[in-house]
């Protein structure tokens, strides 16, 4: 284990440690491609310079849509050199959606993926053709590319508490909001997870999550806190990750479910059977025990942990074997804070079921205001979540549920917000009322439902209505089942689930 840094300091300080005491060592892989952390920080550098170049200044905005590649990561890197924010998009959004999303973020620079344009072009939002539009070619072809013209070296602007990326969640409202995280936060985050597994210059993530995702971009950086390296697949696919896994000797796997199903059916395709996966020590994600069961007999040396975290929270705050406590969240990651408290914000005693609030250096410095083109600083240091749960006697978090003001449907991975997908569905214009809501679902974890009522004398049929959402919402967030209830349809009504 390689030892870090006892301070909170910027993104760009821990790629210059990197630069300076392992040069030559990978911090990047992509399709048959090694960067070094030396080339990672040029790269950034250079990237810094030509976005200076694009108009990009302190506390200036950077939109991405682009799919997992490195140069997402310089991209952070350079924005983080400037002052500057990164927002990256997520690709499964419609183009509605990509579209708000776009306009509340106010950025200076556009910079999207060519194997994105056409998702882009479709979004592109009223209003934004005067803001700036750069292209990142694909193909790295053994280099980092860099976005724009470099032109000389620019000073760096970063420090500890400046927001460094933007991630949309909490769509409790019926639309997201901007989640701000400063350097120092993620640096935080990054530290506290490698520290609990022990991360060190040896270590390998396979990093099939999406880095517009907390988890994702969390992770990478936990790799380069530790002065590892992030083995970046473009897409998930379990050939290619198993493949991913024996050639690099990939040490680290985070998944959504139904992931981590998908690599050991394909390993257990192999010849070589569980030796493809050998290399595994640490699994995270949240999975069914027949799931972990399987990664258990297959790969006896991987432990299988649990976690509790979003994207508010820099990613995850509690981690945890889940051979030690099965069903449980993990324990609070020190020294961020983890507590359950009541309705007024008080502590409750052990063992009683209440609302989830975090405090410590990895709370985000709060949601993006577009009025005041600022996050807006919460008063109270312990940040409500939005989630129930309970604390045992030995310090364990058990996740039971949400609270009524934030209902969410936790799918493959995704958040979806039930106000978000009913919102929709009232732009029809026959509908009165509606309800979404989720169930329990063996691929997924959750699945997307709703039930809804018409207007009088209103008729639609369910096919036509889910027809309707196709354009507005993203298909993850689209209800696999719509029924329709006499009117008025209360939130009292009984849906079984």
């Amino acid at each position: 284990m390689t030892t870090m840094p006892n301070s909170h300091n910027t993104i760009i300080d821990l790629l210059e440690r990197n630069a300076r005491s392992q040069p030559d060592s990978p911090a990047l892989i992509f399709e048959g491609h090694s960067f070094s952390h030396a080339t990672l920080h040029q790269a950034v550098q250079k990237q810094a310079a030509a976005l200076h170049a694009a108009g990009v200044r302190r506390g200036d905005r950077v939109l991405v849509v682009s799919g997992n590649r490195p140069e997402v990561l310089v991209l952070l890197g350079a924005v983080a050199w400037l002052g500057a924010m990164l927002v990256p998009l997520n690709l499964r959004l419609s183009s509605a959606e990509m579209a708000q999303q776009a306009r509340d973020a106010s950025p200076s620079l556009l910079i999207v993926d060519a194997g994105c344009a056409s998702l882009w072009t479709a979004a592109w939002p009223d209003g934004m053709a005067g803001v700036p539009l750069e292209t990142l070619t694909e193909g790295v072809n053994g280099a980092l590319a860099c976005v724009g013209q470099s032109q000389g070296h620019v000073p760096r602007q970063d420090a500890p508490d400046l927001g460094v990326i933007m991630l949309y969640t909490a769509a409790v409202e019926g639309h997201a909001r901007g989640a701000v995280l400063s350097q120092a936060q993620m640096r935080a985050s990054a530290i506290q997870t490698g520290g609990v597994w022990s991360l060190g210059v040896h270590d390998r993530w396979l990093g099939v999550l999406p880095l517009f995702h907390a988890a994702g971009m969390g992770l990478a950086l936990a790799l380069l806190e530790a002065g590892g390296a992030s083995v970046i697949l473009p897409r998930f696919d379990p050939v290619a990750a198993v493949a991913a896994v024996e050639r690099h000797d990939i040490t680290v796997c985070a998944t959504f479910a139904p992931m981590l199903g998908a690599l050991l059916d394909t390993a257990t395709q192999n010849l070589d059977g569980a030796a493809s996966l050998a290399s595994l020590r640490v699994c995270m994600g949240l999975e069914p025990p027949d799931v972990i069961g399987r990664l258990a007999a297959l790969c006896p040396a991987a432990k299988f942990w649990s976690a509790y975290g979003q994207a508010e929270v820099s990613s995850m705050v509690c981690l945890g074997l889940q051979s030690e406590r099965p069903g449980a969240a993990g324990r609070p990651m020190a020294p961020t804070e983890v507590r359950v408290q009541d309705a007024a914000g008080c502590a409750l005693a052990t063992g009683l079921e209440g609302e989830i609030a975090v405090r410590g250096p990895t709370v985000f410095l709060g949601y993006w205001e577009p009025e005041t083109q600022r996050p807006f600083k919460p008063t109270d240091p312990w940040h409500r979540t939005g989630d129930l749960g309970r604390i045992d006697e030995d310090g364990w978090l058990w996740f039971t549920g949400r609270t009524a003001h934030k209902q969410l449907i936790k799918t493959g991975g995704e958040n979806v917000y039930p106000a978000e997908v009913e919102q929709v569905l009232l732009e029809h214009t026959a509908v009165a009322e509606a309800f979404v809501f989720g169930k329990p679902d063996d691929k997924w974890g959750e699945a997307v439902h709703a039930v809804c009522s018409l207007k009088t004398g209103s008729n639609v049929a369910a096919a036509e209505l889910l027809n309707f959402l196709d354009t507005r919402i993203a298909r993850y967030k689209k209800p696999q089942s719509l029924a329709f209830l006499p009117a008025p349809l209360h939130r009292s009504t009984h849906v079984s689930t």
